[in-house]
C-alpha cells in the first residue's frame, strides 16, 4: 500500500531547505500529481491568496497566514500566481536532537493545515526568516544557528496557536501516544477498547482527554482516519474496493461499503466513478 501514491524524500545530506522567489516556484512546478513527502513544509504567506490543498481539505488562504504540510500528508501543489510566500522543508533528523516535548509540540502543530495572523505577527516571524535567510546564503552557513532560528519559528508559530492542548502533561501524553497508535494500528484496530487497553486507561477516561484535546471522541478519530485513507485510495490509486477495503481492515467488502456510505453517502464505487469523471 506504501507505494500506490508517489512519495519524496528529503535528502540526508540537506535535510533542511529554505525555498523562496523562483526556487519555490520550480518545487511547486515539479509534481501535480497526488503525493507525500518524509518531511515537513512550513510556509509563510506574506501576500495574496492560495489554494491548500491537503489531503481533502481543500481551504483557499489569504496572507497574513502560516501554513502546514504534515509528513505523509498527500497533496497537490497550488498555483503561487502574484503570491508571495517563503516555505521551509526540513526532516525530523534536523531536529531530532531537541527535546522529546518539543518534537511532540511540533507533531500537534503540524496536524493543523494553516494558521491565521495578524500583519504584527508576520512582521515579528519576519524578522527570524530574515535571519535565517541570510544565514544560509553565506558561503559556509552555520548550521547550528540555522537550527537554532528554525526553533524559535516553531515556537513563535505554537504561541500564535490559539489551539495548543491546554491540558495537564499526562493528559497530552496520552493524546499524543493515542495519535501515534492510530498512525500505525488504524488499518488493523477499529476499536477503541484496542487503544485504551494500549495506553493502559479505560476508554471513558480515553474519551475524557482525546474530547478535551480534539473536541472529538477517540471513536471519531478512528473513523475519520479510515474514512480519509480510503478517499486517498479511492481517488488516487487504481486497485479495487474489495482490495481496499481488505487493506483498511474490513472483514468484508460489504462492511466497508456500509461505513463508507454511512459517512460519505455514497458507495465507494459511486465516489471512485465521480473522482473519475471530474
Amino acid at each position: 500500500m506504501d507505494n500506490i501514491i508517489q512519495k519524496y524524500n528529503i535528502n540526508i545530506e540537506n535535510s533542511f531547505r529554505f525555498l523562496e522567489k523562483k526556487e519555490l516556484e520550480e518545487f511547486m512546478d515539479f509534481n501535480a500529481d497526488a503525493h507525500s513527502h518524509n518531511f515537513y513544509i512550513l510556509s509563510f504567506l506574506y501576500d495574496g491568496t492560495i489554494d491548500h490543498y491537503s489531503d481533502f481539505d481543500h481551504k483557499s488562504v489569504s496572507a497574513p497566514a502560516i501554513l502546514m504540510l504534515d509528513i505523509d500528508q498527500v497533496h497537490t501543489h497550488p498555483e503561487i500566481g502574484s503570491c508571495k510566500m517563503i516555505s521551509i522543508a526540513f526532516s525530523t533528523d534536523f531536529i531530532s536532537s531537541e527535546t522529546d516535548y518539543f518534537l511532540e509540540k511540533v507533531t500537534y502543530l503540524f496536524s493543523k493545515s494553516f494558521l491565521p495572523i495578524s500583519t504584527t505577527q508576520l512582521t515579528e516571524l519576519d524578522e527570524i526568516i530574515e535571519m535565517e535567510s541570510k544565514e544560509i546564503k553565506k558561503e559556509f552557513p552555520n548550521e547550528e544557528l540555522i537550527k537554532a532560528l528554525l526553533n524559535v519559528l516553531i515556537i513563535q508559530c505554537l504561541a500564535i496557536s490559539d489551539s495548543i492542548v491546554s491540558a495537564n502533561d499526562d493528559d497530552y501524553g496520552i493524546y499524543r501516544d493515542f495519535k501515534k497508535l492510530l498512525n500505525s494500528n488504524y488499518h488493523k484496530q477499529h476499536q477503541v477498547n484496542f487503544y485504551a487497553n494500549e495506553l493502559n486507561v479505560t476508554t471513558a477516561t480515553l474519551n475524557q482527554i482525546i474530547k478535551k484535546s480534539t473536541f472529538k471522541t477517540p471513536k471519531q478519530l478512528i473513523d475519520q482516519h479510515l474514512l480519509l485513507e480510503a478517499k486517498r485510495l479511492l481517488y488516487w490509486s487504481k486497485i479495487s474496493v474489495k482490495e481496499i477495503a481488505y487493506a483498511l481492515g474490513f472483514e468484508t467488502d460489504s462492511y466497508f461499503n456500509h461505513f463508507f456510505k454511512k459517512h460519505t453517502g455514497k458507495t465507494p464505487k459511486g465516489f471512485q466513478r465521480k473522482q473519475s469523471v471530474e
